[in-house]
């Protein structure tokens, strides 16, 4: 039975290491001090999903300036994705968005290969930037209104 708790800074290197079973797939290697940035500077309002006592996802949420909602760094271990771990962390993320922040517009960047996940959520395309994460690793810039 999958859990869902906050983060504490003692669990950087669990998901660093989340983060690095995606490589060279869904993430790349320069990515891991913009995550270790990330989680130094907005710990609040991240959270990570348990199995067990191995800690298999992570993801958060923030209050950008414009008054939208980023669903920020999300992930799965690699050994966890398809088994509704990304699923149950997505849903999680945009009903603790809308309690601590309100309903507001969400927004998320990802990769051309998790957008077909995130249209299901009701996310649209607003952007696209062919390699824009690496060559062959699009950048897409997502939004879903309420």
């Amino acid at each position: 039975m999958a859990e869902i708790r906050d983060y504490t800074s003692g669990d950087i290197e669990a998901v660093v290491e989340i983060f690095r079973s995606n490589i060279p797939k869904y993430f790349s290697d320069h990515e891991e001090l913009e995550l270790r940035s990330y989680l130094a500077d907005y710990p609040e309002n991240y959270y990570l999903v348990e199995v067990g006592d191995e800690v298999v996802g992570a993801g958060g949420v923030a209050l950008n300036e414009d008054d939208t909602v980023s669903l920020c760094w999300g992930m799965v271990r690699h050994d966890h994705l398809g088994t509704g771990l990304g699923k149950l962390l997505t849903e999680y993320r945009i009903e603790r968005s809308n309690k601590v922040f309100g309903q507001k517009a969400l927004v998320t960047s990802t990769s051309h290969l998790t957008e077909g996940f995130y249209n299901r959520y009701g996310f649209v395309t607003t952007e696209r930037t062919f390699d824009g994460f690496r060559p062959g690793l699009d950048i897409c810039k997502m939004r879903r209104e309420y």
